[in-house]
């Protein structure tokens, strides 16, 4: 396991100014839980976590929480965290205390090799699932899942079932969702584009028949 430090600095005051107040200072207010111990309320400097994040592994990745001033420490694992909508920066974090050896369950990031064939032939690529929800040891959470897509033809998809975990990764969702597929889309949509542009063109060119009236063939006959 990685020894990913953050310090982190018992917290005191609560409520909302408070938690402005360190905000403005660069810290965010934060909670450690779980473990069978009671919850601490703590803050962490918004840098220190956010360059960490920043990582391989992301939002799975396993901190060492020491306490500052103390010899406290315990492994942890971010659970949940608020961003600001505006400023996208962290208000607040929730971090659940986690044993080497212990199984967790995560959301592990898809990630996509190749470039489809359908799709060099004008297909679109429709990538439903992002993340995939699994269980594994904690010192064994992958950073990503691999799928090789190149071989993907048109009218073709992947399904969570035919993704190859490592063994010692277990799938919790339905193995029956889509991950990927291809589809005609963008062929169907550029053949009625030829097509009205051709219909167009033939209108275009049609000859123009003029036609007379009755009065003109009264005069012409006159």
């Amino acid at each position: 396991m990685d020894e990913l430090i953050i310090e982190v600095e018992r917290r005191s005051a609560a409520g909302k100014g408070a938690s402005r107040k360190l905000r403005r200072e660069g810290l965010i207010p934060a909670v450690v839980y779980g473990g069978g111990k009671e919850p601490v309320p703590v803050v962490v400097d918004r840098h220190v976590v956010t360059q960490l994040l920043r990582q391989e592994k992301g939002l799975n990745t396993v901190f060492l929480l020491k306490m500052k001033g103390t010899k406290q420490q315990r492994h942890a694992m971010l659970r949940e965290a608020q961003i600001d909508p505006r400023t996208r920066q962290f208000r607040h974090m929730d971090f659940i205390r986690v044993v080497k050896g212990q199984q967790v369950k995560v959301d592990v990031p898809v990630v996509l090799d190749g470039e489809p064939a359908g799709v060099k032939l004008g297909g679109m690529m429709d990538w439903s699932a992002r993340t995939l929800h699994v269980e594994c040891a904690l010192d064994a959470i992958p950073a990503a899942i691999h799928v090789d897509i190149a071989e993907l033809g048109l009218g073709e998809h992947i399904l969570v079932g035919d993704v190859s975990l490592p063994a010692s990764v277990e799938l919790l969702q339905d193995p029956n969702a889509v991950v990927v597929a291809i589809s005609a889309r963008g062929i169907k949509a550029a053949e009625e584009e030829e097509a009205e542009a051709a219909l167009a063109a033939d209108k275009e060119s049609e000859p123009v028949v003029m036609r007379r009236g009755k009065g003109d063939e009264e005069e012409s006959g006159g």
